[in-house]
């Protein structure tokens, strides 16, 4: 189970929410939109957005302490929503969202999907995070067409992020993906 505590203040001071539900808008759920400065990530990978329903600007921050925003890229009170990476991390873990910026649905992948009619995201892959190994994105169903590769050490920084499409593949064109 994953597990995030936020604080109010920096340097872990003031009210604190702890969360282990998979996902959260911290103003309807909890009260605490936009009052975030510091963090403990016990547990999981998390995505934190600058707005509420998982839109704009993201953070993903993995087990550890941050102190002030400084410590994660972010700025003082600056999130609004939250989400847990679903599942546990093997040789080959792959995720794909809806929006850019890791924003809007997500699918996660441990092996082949040869439709993704099946489970509602065809043509829609506009991000993707890659956790483990290799996968090739295919334009068409049953792993045909035009194919992509996306990769746990590759992406604009070399670590398997990619917050847009843009010069990995093309736009909510993807139907299949498995693992090479």
């Amino acid at each position: 189970m994953a597990e995030i505590i936020l604080y109010q203040n920096s340097n872990f001071g003031g009210r604190s929410v702890d969360l282990t539900s998979n996902s959260a808008n911290l103003g309807t759920d909890y009260n605490f939109n936009d009052q975030t400065s510091s963090i403990r990530v016990v547990s999981g990978t998390w995505l934190l957005y600058k707005d509420a329903g998982f839109a704009s600007t993201c953070w993903i921050l993995t087990p550890g302490e941050y102190s002030s925003p400084g410590t994660w890229g972010g700025s003082n009170d600056s999130i609004s929503s939250l989400r847990a990476l679903p599942g546990n991390y093997g040789d080959h873990y792959a995720i794909l969202f809806r929006d850019s910026n890791y924003g809007g649905q997500m699918v996660s992948f441990t092996q082949s999907q040869a439709n993704f009619n099946d489970i509602g995201f065809n043509d829609a892959a506009s991000s993707a995070i890659v956790l483990g190994g290799s996968w090739s994105l295919y334009k068409d169903v049953n792993f045909s067409g035009q194919s992509w590769i996306i990769a746990s050490n590759k992406g604009p920084n070399n670590d398997g992020r990619y917050p847009s499409y843009s010069g990995f593949w093309a736009n909510d064109s993807v139907s299949s993906i498995q693992p090479l």
